[in-house]
């Protein structure tokens, strides 16, 4: 009965870090939507959105209640990677996806760090998106022996993270995670189209800020980091608008597709 209990409440870790991230990248879709009106001036990243909220007590609140989810998240993509409760298996393929599944936890690891820092005040983030924390923490890496290794080696990780996301999504990796087969079928096609989308929006981020990372690396110049707000500018400024307002669009979708996995979250084969 006791682990029954037990089994239930840790089903509820996905769940909880799910709609967490859906919150996060829904809110940072919307800010660069608005920032491209001119309606704000920037800050459409995980951390200068935490800046802002923390400024209100119920904003401190959220970003509690944000970094709690995504901690869950972390610890049930940790459970997948080791326990493979969707039996990937131990083939080179199947290690593959549980090393994957382990990876794609450096930008959730991130958040937290992020959210975690604003709220004891030692973190020098700036509203207007500016990634000036994070070129410090990048400079100060760089000051060490192993620090442009270390640099390169993350950068490599958000690219191979990037790659993940879109295949993910274009193979439509997430449908054992997600119990939809009892919903109607123009709501599943739905869903597809969000995590369609989503994932190519998620995936295109990720893989712009990690080849700016590495580039920091081999160039040594902390200058060259950017962070979500940044690849964004990058999008608008050398892709065109069109494509910005595609990615921020995606960007939404995947927030909105990852509150809905978290609503119907399956975890296991089952």
């Amino acid at each position: 009965m006791n682990a029954q209990k037990k089994r239930k409440t840790f089903d509820y870790l996905p769940m909880y870090g799910c709609i967490a991230t859906g919150i996060i990248y829904a809110s940072i879709g919307v800010i660069a939507m608005l920032s491209f009106l001119k309606v704000r001036n920037g800050g459409a990243d995980e951390s200068s959105m935490f800046k802002i909220l923390n400024d209100y007590v119920i904003g401190k609140i959220f970003v509690w209640i944000i970094l709690l989810g995504t901690l869950c998240y972390i610890v049930w993509r940790f459970y997948e990677a080791i326990k493979d409760p969707y039996e990937y298996g131990k083939a080179f393929k199947g290690l593959a996806i549980r090393t994957g599944i382990a990876l794609s936890t450096v930008a959730d690891a991130l958040i937290v760090y992020a959210a975690f820092s604003v709220l004891i005040g030692i973190s020098h983030v700036r509203p207007d998106g500016m990634p000036a924390e994070e070129r410090r923490m990048v400079d100060n890496l760089l000051q060490k022996d192993y620090g442009q290794w270390l640099v390169i080696a993350i950068g490599l990780v958000y690219l191979i993270t990037a790659l993940i996301q879109l295949l993910y999504g274009i193979t439509r990796g997430y449908r054992e995670r997600v119990n939809i087969e009892k919903i109607s079928a123009p709501a599943r096609k739905a869903i597809h189209i969000l995590a369609w989308v989503g994932y190519f929006g998620r995936g295109t981020i990720l893989g712009i800020t990690g080849f700016f990372l590495a580039k920091a690396g081999i160039a040594e110049n902390a200058r060259y980091v950017v962070n979500t707000d940044k690849a964004f500018d990058f999008i608008g400024d050398q892709v065109g608008h069109v494509f910005f307002i595609l990615v921020a669009i995606a960007t939404i979708c995947y927030g909105c597709f990852m509150f809905v996995q978290g609503i119907a979250y399956d975890t296991d084969k089952d």
